[in-house]
């Protein structure tokens, strides 16, 4: 390679080399170095912050008129500049400008090198070479050690932490040296800070990631832009549950904060429906607000006259992105979405920023909401301090429930869209005018498409869900039917409605279509599936004693006197149940919870007696089926209301007097419940389990009598089997001859 050769280029050659970037012209050559000795930086106008940009315009200023000059200005032009900018009141002496255009100068007229070097004042940033640290390194060698062994553990230590473990190190490295080869202590806060400066010169990431883990590391630190996931409406729908932060009440005090179930587009950011209950999350609140999403809202302004503007939100999702609570993670939830066209998009576990949207949807709630209404509540105790939500004023059940319907209609729908300059409204009624929502061909199909799933047998007398019938012609033809065409199915498939047990619909296996059976009892219209949980419970646990022969309508007299007496008490949790026994019907959303008083639901004669049109009860049986006893509400308590669901199975009751009293050989359907849903040919009702409480025969007796009339779902046999301990005799064989005269009256009958 030969050096220092001399060629000409043509202008063109030239001109095509400095577009090419391989030809650069400059004045006199800049520094290749800083005076720290690390490499120049060359700076933009657009990097540099309001407060360098200021002094670089005003130095220039204040030099222009002196590099217009035919050459090098003297010191009389440097005095004639400053008192000129003296007269305007700007202050510059002759030496600063012969000093910031000589800076100007020799970078070359670059007028980047005015711009204030008070990043390197002080040597910020720089190591003292004198310093403490380099003077002893046994010092810096305990800084390092106390970092990485303290600081960058999971337990999070402060910098304090820190700064002890290196003071006592060299606590312990002084007390083994003579005093004259002692390393000097610094003070505490020289060392903080030297600590502090120290663990700002680490990878931020991994700190983070020694401190919190990968996991909040690669989410603190990962690149961030701006994700447009939806494209039209309906896209993407985000849905949760939240415990609203305001306590509700009526006239007899609190009752506890309702649950609120939110579906909200990401594109509009509109919520398309929601559930407001006492009801915990579960699938029959996904089902109920599933339903009033999906289905339009014509009758707004009817039930709600406060309302001004329209809701115009309704049809099928496309996706529907929620967490993995159980409630959610449903088997029934994803045969209703696959049934309805919805994916279920499920995010990892401790993801909630992966649905946003409706996250910051119930804060905002929370904070613009339900921090205005009384009866708010809280975050933490620090922030509530003296003040006590329980002590009242309170807002209704069906106030609130109104306050969240103008909200949602006339503030939050009306309010700006977050990433668009148009608000939410407009953004819906724009994109549903490209892409209509779509609707299910009824809404009958849309509410047995949504209906839980259970499997049952099909008997002589229908289908037993719960301890109920269900029976209709349709589905007794369907019987003849699959006996005829010798159709081997051993259970069929059923729908039911858990806010409505007044009907199920049972599923054909011949054509696949969908019959519906009505109770047997025309009182479960429009009960649901947790009042009747707990009508059952408390009909069972009353009565030991074979003349209680409780009916369906005594239990629900006896809910109503424990409904009254429980409002009147202060336990807010027990005035929750109360509120969840109470707030039945087909929907919580739609229709307002009913209050207290409702007689419909609740006053029902005691002593009357429903008979099937099929059977007609004789003689015998009248004299025997005594007329239900009162009910004392003392004996039913409310705090034991939380019963569980119809998935387990129990083979030995005992009675609530007589621990000793069980019941054997018998094909219990499954329930947790003590006492079996009974079916007599006198009272077509669920009945209670009689037991004796004295142990005599003569009891047992008239208990094989009234066993005559009483069958178990699902099998032909009458109750007969009973055995009981008596408590007069405690000997073996007075128990012996006890179960020897129950086998002898069992084969009479």
């Amino acid at each position: 390679m030969k050096f220092h050769v001399e060629q000409e280029f043509s202008q063109q050659e030239i001109h095509a080399q400095y577009v090419e970037g391989q030809l650069q012209f400059q004045g006199e050559p800049p520094p290749a170095t800083t005076k720290s000795g690390s490499p120049a930086k060359v700076k933009c106008l657009r990097h540099l912050t309001a407060q360098e940009r200021q002094p670089l315009q005003r130095r220039w200023r204040a030099i222009e008129p002196l590099t217009k000059l035919p050459g090098t200005p003297r010191e009389a032009d440097y005095a004639q500049r400053a008192a000129e900018m003296r007269a305007r009141r700007v202050h510059y002496s002759a030496r600063t400008l012969r000093r910031y255009y000589r800076a100007w100068q020799a970078a070359g007229k670059d007028r980047m090198a005015l711009v204030p070097a008070v990043r390197r004042q002080g040597g910020r940033g720089q190591s003292r070479k004198n310093g403490l640290w380099h003077r002893h390194p046994q010092l810096r060698q305990f800084m390092e050690e106390a970092i990485s062994i303290v600081y960058l553990h999971k337990a999070r230590r402060p910098i304090s932490a820190v700064t002890r473990r290196v003071l006592e190190d060299l606590q312990r490295l002084n007390a083994r040296l003579p005093a004259g080869q002692a390393t000097p202590v610094p003070r505490e806060a020289a060392l903080a800070r030297a600590i502090a400066r120290r663990i700002a010169q680490l990878d931020p990431w991994e700190v983070d990631r020694q401190r919190w883990g990968r996991k909040i590391a690669d989410s603190r630190h990962k690149f961030k832009r701006s994700q447009q996931l939806a494209t039209r409406i309906l896209e993407r729908v985000e849905i949760d549950h939240s415990l609203l932060k305001v306590v509700v009440g009526s006239q007899s005090g609190p009752i506890g904060q309702p649950w609120l179930t939110i579906l909200i587009d990401y594109y509009s950011r509109l919520v398309v429906g929601f559930c407001l209950g006492f009801e915990p999350p579960s699938y029959g609140v996904i089902m109920e607000a599933l339903r009033h999403a999906i289905l339009p809202k014509t009758d707004l302004k009817e039930r709600y006259s406060r309302v001004q503007g329209s809701w115009p939100c309704c049809g099928l999702p496309e996706k529907l992105v929620c967490d993995r609570g159980s409630d959610l993670t449903s088997k029934d939830l994803e045969d209703a979405a696959f049934q309805l066209g919805i994916e279920l998009d499920f995010n990892p576990p401790q993801t909630p920023h992966l649905k946003g949207t409706v996250e910051s949807f119930f804060d905002g709630l929370n904070d613009q909401l339900a921090s205005s209404l009384p009866g708010r509540t809280f975050r933490s105790w620090e922030k509530r301090a003296d003040y006590k939500p329980d002590d009242g004023p309170f807002l209704s059940y069906e106030g609130l429930l109104e306050v969240i319907h103008i909200h949602l209609v006339d503030v939050y729908s009306i309010a700006k869209h977050p990433t668009s300059s148009t608000t939410r409204f407009e953004m819906w009624q724009d994109s549903a005018a490209i892409h209509p929502p779509s609707l299910p061909a009824s809404p009958e199909e849309l509410l047995v498409l949504l209906a839980r799933r259970a499997e049952r047998t099909l008997t002589t007398r229908g289908i037993e869900l719960g301890g109920m019938f269900y029976t209709s012609d349709e589905l007794m033809a369907l019987r003849a039917e699959m006996a005829a065409g010798n159709h081997r199915v051993d259970r069929l498939s059923v729908r039911y409605n858990p806010w409505d047990l007044g009907a199920v619909w049972v599923i054909s296996p011949i054509d696949g279509s969908f019959l519906q059976a009505t109770a047997i009892d025309s009182v479960m219209q429009g009960m649901t599936e947790y009042q009747w949980k707990v009508l059952k419970r408390a009909v069972r646990e009353r009565f030991d004693q074979p003349e209680h022969l409780l009916t369906l309508a005594a239990g629900r007299n006896a809910i109503r006197d424990v409904v009254e007496e429980t409002l009147q008490k202060p336990s807010r949790r027990r005035r929750s149940r109360v509120m969840r026994y109470l707030q039945g019907g087909s929907s919580l959303a739609d229709e307002p919870a009913e209050c207290p008083t409702d007689d419909a639901l609740l006053d029902v004669d005691p002593n009357q007696e429903h008979h099937p049109a099929s059977e007609v009860p004789s003689a015998e049986e009248q004299r025997l089926a005594s007329p239900a006893a009162p009910i004392d509400s003392e004996d039913i308590d409310v705090s034991d209301w939380e019963i569980a669901g119809p998935d387990v199975g129990v083979s030995t009751i005992a009675g609530p007097n007589d621990p000793d009293l069980h019941i054997h050989d018998f094909p219990f359907p499954s329930t947790t419940i003590r006492g079996i849903p009974c079916q007599t040919r006198s009272v077509p009702k669920t009945l209670p389990l009689v037991a004796t409480g004295s142990g005599c025969l003569a009891r047992i007796a008239l208990l094989m009598r009234l066993s005559s009339s009483c069958f178990i779902p699902g099998s032909a046999r009458p109750l007969v089997s009973w055995t009981a301990a008596t408590r007069e005799a405690g000997s073996a064989g007075s128990r012996s001859a006890a179960r020897s005269s129950v086998r002898r009256a069992s084969a009479r009958m």
